[in-house]
């Protein structure tokens, strides 16, 4: 039934082309591949017998109704009165056959996926020739040759004398320019695109190629079908550009437009497809790639960036956000930004906004330019007024720059105008440019798309930038989908991994199409796909070709030089793992690559780095603080893939693979002035006395350290050390040292002592101890009271401790240096130690440390102290021991352990505390805080809330997070005047059920959050009031608290016109996060 429906529609075409001597055989062709298909006999029964079945008589209906179409537009060529109508008739032919056989095209793909096994050769049969996209003439046609080539005389004959005179393509599409360049001029309408699109085709034909081998046989039916498609399209075009012409009304005038923008849109279309066939038959013949041919596309407005053909896939709501900012608004000149990584669609966004019917419209002049890392403002100039007039005025190259401004803003004002500026680089760029476009109060818009957020926000009108999102599996399965898979039949077993190489492609249109890419080659080798799917960062890196490595790496070279040592210490990390920016910072600095002034801490700079680097798209944000602070970053696979390549090139970096399956080890090596990284398995291969820097990530090779005398930064968290490794002592250029300390449970009644010779380690700045965290153990560390002289220690980070104490000095115990304190036990918070530059101070013990000196605490030494927190730990503690009593003061090691009672079953503490297991924490009077403290936290303190009587009388506190029982109580009404500046409160896993405030005890509310707040009822109502608040976070609490909250976002929109970022989660879903 379907073959012979298809045989009679190709019988039908046949008959078409006779009479009205048009060139069908791309449809013919593709009809022949179906009816090969088609008229294989079945071997199959049951259930695949009657979905084949089904699909036979869909066939069959398509190819009877494509029959009528072709019938019915034939005729319509036939009875055209004048040249004009027939163009138009032959046009809308092709149109409707093109998406017909399409149709019919798709319901055989679904045939051949319910053939089995013994139907591979129709499965096999190339359908590529079927694709919608791709028109790709054969030079013979089975049984019709002669009847062809006679046809084809008979086109030539529509050719005009100048066409034949010249004989070639690139005449048809010069007339074509002309025609369009003349259309513009007599309609005023902005077909600039279209002449852009033709000129590049021109451009490459034009070129001339250097080859072992003559392929003009090959090029000449191509050649062919552009002087169809442009002979066809240059007499709609006049004939459209009439209508618009003599239009008598405004309707007519639009209809006119709309067809001579569908009908230049398809003529591009056609053109692009062919001139990609001839591009591909060159390249075929050429010895070296000609990097023009490299870097030409039709449809882009970028000479750099890879935008690809369906590049668009689940963009839709970003097109419509960016169309609405474009075409409505104020009347005021605005500028709209687009920000996103290189290959994450920017170029093909603002094309698509700029070419778009409706923005066309709506603008009286449009204009566009695609900058470059090093500008030139006389380039800019040239191609803005060329792209507005359809060519480049000789008289333009003989005028100054200033001529050329004054030029561009005469010709723009008094206009509503787009302009384009792709690809902006620096702010400098847009200072240069940014008086060439005058407000008018026409509603003018300019669009920019860059990979900078500190340009776009510098350029735009006082609105944020719009940011480029990465893809998601389905937009990403969507995009590989059609690349790969509808021009040809893959089996289920290929679309299943397809989606697998589809979710690890990091939602980045340029490495799915790469990837397609390469599928598209590989045939239907299973084993193949498998390999692709296991190792898709590495196959993207060696398969992307020289241009879409060029579109990545111009971030890169495009840095200031001092953050691109910090990005390229990317490379150390392992692929997919979650970067603290905590430790980034730290090792940063260790490094030397923070350049420090007068004025900023090394934090500020750090900070300031990595946003820069954020900002130019190269690290992606993975979590925010509470505060609003960048907690976690990560690299995409892509990017850590151009990371690692720029960085073996710099002999930065170079990566050894483990091997039998071993977690490799990274160490970072410095030869004179130039920092590498190395990623070894067995570091005594490598007895480099360079090594600078060792990060390791498995094994236990302390003797190999005597090798690396000059290290640097020694990272040795992702090992458990039972013992501090003696070999460090001999380190002393040591600046970064962490080290996790565990005993194994053999050796438990060993205390780990930290050595008095680490004061030898004179440039140490950070220094990290901490215990096991996935035993849960909390093991007391026995500190020296050596290590308080260390005189460039910057940070110190512990968990429960206590040192051998020695009598404090006024010069031997200053630690002038000290920056961040962390884990710091509660004894020794007596004002006896003197850290005068100390910003950052976590307390941390058990509840005996904390109930023994609850008096004690003295913080008004600690002038420069900023955020302070109390950590009372009470689960686990020690895992294997428990705290029966201790007094530090003149303590030795052997004092300590014989205070120490072992026992295995301390694991019965309680997870939480109750009112009688622990004593209270008892706060010290206001003034004995020191007066800067704008941070301050408590988790498992006990407090009584009365106390916070205390915290909200200190005079600059932002900040206030309560966690794990940090207070305990029913109920917490805020007395006298609460918190008169605090920004932001955190309410986590406390049994509070009331909570009695007024919108006067928190005036300055910022930020709210409440997590696992089981009992609580609801949130004070007064807080509509808080005229500053602006967002509400609620997670894991009773359906009452969300109640509340909605209740209070809607009261302060409609008593003040304001909005609240409200977010309400009532499932937390743990999540497996790693903590270095």
């Amino acid at each position: 039934m379907a073959y012979a429906a298809i045989n009679s529609l190709m019988s039908i075409i046949f008959r078409s082309v006779k009479s009205t001597g048009l060139n069908l055989q791309k449809y013919y062709k593709k009809l022949e591949s179906m009816r090969a298909i088609v008229e294989k006999p079945l071997k199959v029964i049951g259930d695949d017998l009657e979905v084949l079945t089904s699909l036979e008589a869909k066939i069959a209906a398509l190819a009877y109704r494509t029959g009528d179409i072709v019938g019915s537009e034939s005729r319509k060529v036939l009875a055209a009165k004048s040249p004009i109508s027939r163009r138009i008739a032959i046009w809308k032919l092709h149109f409707k056959m093109k998406r017909a056989v399409g149709r019919i095209d798709s319901t055989v793909k679904q045939w051949i996926g319910m053939l089995n096994n013994e139907h591979l050769e129709a499965q096999n049969l190339t359908l590529a020739s079927t694709s919608d996209s791709a028109l790709e003439p054969e030079n013979k046609m089975v049984g019709l040759e002669n009847e062809f080539e006679m046809i084809q005389d008979q086109l030539a004959s529509h050719i005009s004398e100048s066409e034949i005179k010249r004989g070639m393509a690139y005449a048809a599409i010069t007339c074509l320019m002309s025609t369009v360049h003349e259309s513009m001029q007599v309609t005023g309408c902005n077909l600039q695109s279209f002449y852009e699109k033709l000129e590049s085709s021109r451009t490459i034909m034009e070129k001339p190629r250097k080859t072992t081998a003559d392929p003009r046989e090959e090029l000449t039916s191509l050649e062919a079908e552009i002087i169809e498609v442009a002979c066809n399209t240059e007499d709609m075009v006049d004939s459209e550009s009439r209508k618009i012409l003599f239009a008598e009304t405004a309707d007519e005038r639009i209809n006119a437009f709309w067809e001579l923008f569908f009908i230049l849109e398809q003529a591009a279309e056609c053109v692009d497809s062919t001139m990609k066939q001839w591009m591909a038959i060159w390249d075929r013949y050429n010895n070296t790639r000609d990097q023009e041919i490299q870097n030409f596309s039709l449809v882009d407005i970028s000479q750099h960036a890879l935008e690809m053909e369906n590049m668009m896939v689940g963009h839709e709501n970003e097109f419509e956000i960016i169309q609405d900012q474009i075409a409505r608004g104020a009347r005021e000149l605005e500028v709209v930004s687009i920000v996103g990584m290189g290959g994450i669609g920017k170029t093909t966004l603002a094309n698509r906004i700029y070419c778009d019917p409706f923005i066309v419209s709506r603008f009286d002049i449009r204009a566009k330019a695609t900058l470059s890392q090093e500008h030139c403002v006389r380039n800019v100039l040239l191609r803005l007024l060329s792209s507005t007039r359809g060519k480049t005025d000789e008289c333009y190259e003989e005028q100054d720059d200033g001529q050329l401004a004054d030029r561009l803003q005469k010709l723009l004002k008094g206009k509503r105008y787009l302009v384009v500026i792709d690809d902006i680089w620096t702010t400098e760029a847009w200072d240069d440019i940014k008086l060439c476009f005058p407000d008018c109060n026409n509603g003018g818009r300019i669009l920019l798309t860059t990979r900078n957020v500190e340009v776009a926000e510098y350029a735009s009108s006082g609105k944020p930038p719009y940011h480029m999102r990465l893809m998601n599996f389905d937009e990403s399965w969507n995009l590989l989908h059609k690349k790969v898979f509808e021009k040809e039949y893959f089996s289920p077993e290929f679309e299943k991994i397809g989606k697998r190489i589809a979710s690890k492609c990091g939602g980045l249109p340029l490495a799915i199409a790469v990837i397609a890419g390469l599928l598209s080659k590989m045939g239907k080798a299973l084993d193949e796909w498998q390999s692709v799917a296991e190792n898709v960062s590495s196959v993207v890196s060696t398969n992307i070709d020289v241009q879409c490595m060029t579109v990545l790496a111009l971030s890169y070279h495009h840095l200031p030089h001092h953050l691109k040592p910090c990005f390229l210490y990317f490379a150390i990390f392992p692929e997919d793992e979650l970067i603290f920016v905590d430790k980034l910072m730290e090792l940063w600095a260790s490094e030397g690559f923070l350049k420090v002034g007068e004025m900023k801490s090394i934090e500020e700079v750090a900070k300031k780095c990595l946003k820069e680097l954020i900002d130019r798209s190269l690290i992606c944000i993975h979590n925010l603080s509470f505060d609003g602070e960048i907690e976690s970053c990560w690299m995409h696979d892509v990017i850590r893939e151009l990371c690692l390549r720029e960085a073996r090139n710099m002999n930065f970096v170079n990566v050894l693979r483990a091997k039998n399956g071993q977690t490799p080890r990274l160490q970072s090596t410095h030869f004179s002035s130039i920092s590498r990284v190395r990623i070894s398995v067995h570091l005594a291969r490598y007895p480099d006395i360079e090594v600078r820097s060792i990060i390791c990530f498995s094994g236990n090779w302390f003797s190999e350290l005597l090798h690396f005398k000059l290290v640097r930064v020694l990272d040795l968290t992702l090992m458990r050390c039972d013992r501090f490794p003696s070999e460090i002592l001999d380190l002393i250029h040591l600046r970064y040292l962490a080290l996790t300390l565990s005993p194994s449970l053999c050796h438990m009644q060993t205390l780990i002592d930290i050595p008095p010779q680490i004061c030898s380690l004179c440039h140490l700045e950070t220094f990290i101890l901490s215990g096991d965290w996935r035993r849960g153990w909390l093991y007391p560390l026995i500190l020296p009271s050596e290590i308080l002289v260390m005189p460039q220690l910057r940070l110190l980070r512990l968990d429960w401790n206590y040192f051998v104490y020695l009598e404090p000095t006024e010069k031997s115990l200053v630690l002038k240096n000290l920056q961040y304190l962390y884990g710091w036990n509660p004894w020794y918070c007596n004002g006896s130690l003197l850290f005068p530059n100390l910003k950052k101070l976590q307390i941390r013990g058990i509840g005996e440390d904390f109930s023994s000196c609850k008096e004690l605490y003295d913080f008004r030494c600690l002038d420069q102290l900023e955020e302070l927190e109390f950590c009372l730990a009470y689960r686990n503690v020690d895992a294997a021991c428990f705290l029966e009593t201790v007094t530090p003061s003149g303590a030795t090691s052997q004092d300590l352990l014989r205070r120490l009672k072992f026992s295995m079953e301390s694991t019965s503490l309680p997870l939480l505390p109750t009112d009688d297991a622990l004593p209270h924490l008892l706060l010290p009077p206001p003034d004995a805080f020191p007066q800067r403290l704008k941070k301050l936290a408590f988790s498992g303190t006990c407090l009584q809330w009365m106390d916070l009587s205390i915290v909200g009388k200190l005079p600059k506190l932002e900040v206030l997070k309560l966690e794990n029982d940090a207070c305990i109580g029913d109920e917490w009404e805020v007395v006298d005047e609460g918190f008169p500046y605090l920004k932001l409160l955190l309410l986590e896993r406390l049994k509070i059920r009331y909570w009695r405030a007024s919108c006067d005890h928190f005036p300055c509310l910022e930020r709210l959050f409440l997590e696992r707040c089981l009992g609580l009822d609801s949130i004070p109502q007064d807080f509509t009031d808080i005229t500053t608040l602006a967002l509400i976070n609620v997670s894991s609490c009773a359906e009452s608290v969300g109640n509340s909250t909605k209740q209070i976002q809607q009261d302060i929109q409609d008593n003040y016109g304001t909005s609240v970022e409200v977010t309400i989660v009532r499932h937390v879903k743990a999540k497996n996060i790693y903590f270095s």
